[in-house]
């Protein structure tokens, strides 16, 4: 009798232990489209994967069949012990820029060799803070990026400081949502991040962008500029994944800016 009693407790707990397993789909962004009503752009990004590691960014002007100034042809190198070895740049046939990475004893890049049509024009040294999330991108060069980033208590990039050299500094300070990163499946993207930003969005953290503040130097201080001060409105699938973004000047008659639309394959 004790025996089927604890037969049955034990069943029932392998149910309840099984009833409480959540299976999370493998999501990875393969394109998105963003639309600028003002300039009259539709620019559609393709995002290859293979043997599920990232392996070109691929873009162009969907609606007037023209590639966009802020083109991208960016192909990744992955050696044989599975590293990124090397971030090529062919946005511009003419002046195809190679970013080849070191590696440090934690498995990080420390170290980045810019080359520009096979010349060495500079040398990026990255930082990391204690749980290997980069913090930091300092240029060598007399003309180049030195960019910061600050974490906030739910691990999301809040606050990016730009001071590259041969500009004013800036930074943006966002909040987030509490859904899934739609870069979420291919990380791999955060490493071309550092060193050339995609557009509005941040690889980095848990979750999405879903306001920001921008502050400039004025008066030898940081101060806000309001006039740029966005939001987005989001829209999410069953995954939890963004479908659809707005992104918004808030204090400007709520005009909107950019639309983009994300498309994944999951698993």
């Amino acid at each position: 009798m004790k025996t089927k009693i604890y037969i049955l407790i034990f069943s029932g707990l392998c149910l309840w232990s099984c009833q409480k397993i959540e299976t999370v789909s493998l999501c990875r962004l393969n394109k998105f489209i963003t639309e600028y009503p003002a300039s009259n752009l539709i620019h559609h990004d393709l995002i290859s994967i293979k043997n599920n590691r990232i392996e070109k960014i691929y873009s162009y002007d969907l609606k007037n069949g023209t590639d966009t100034t802020a083109r991208q042809r960016i192909i990744y190198v992955i050696d044989a012990l599975g590293k990124i070895s090397q971030i090529r740049d062919e946005s511009s046939l003419t002046r195809i820029i190679l970013f080849n990475f070191v590696y440090n004893s934690k498995g990080n890049v420390d170290k980045v060799i810019q080359l520009t049509n096979n010349l060495q024009t500079n040398e990026i040294l990255l930082e990391y803070d204690e749980k290997n999330r980069p913090t930091g991108a300092i240029s060598l060069n007399l003309v180049g990026l030195n960019r910061s980033i600050e974490y906030d208590a739910k691990g999301n990039p809040y606050r990016i400081t730009r001071a590259d050299f041969g500009s004013s500094a800036t930074v943006n300070e966002h909040t987030f949502d509490d859904k899934r990163n739609f870069f979420e499946g291919i990380p791999d993207i955060g490493l071309y991040w550092l060193l050339r930003p995609l557009y509005n969005f941040i690889p980095f953290g848990s979750n999405n962008i879903i306001g920001t503040r921008f502050y400039t130097i004025q008066s030898l201080e940081f101060k806000e500029v309001p006039d740029i001060r966005t939001i987005r409105e989001t829209t999410y699938n069953e995954q939890g994944f963004p479908v659809g973004m707005n992104i918004v000047l808030e204090n400007q008659g709520r005009a909107v800016s950019s639309k983009s639309r994300f498309e994944y394959k999951c698993e």
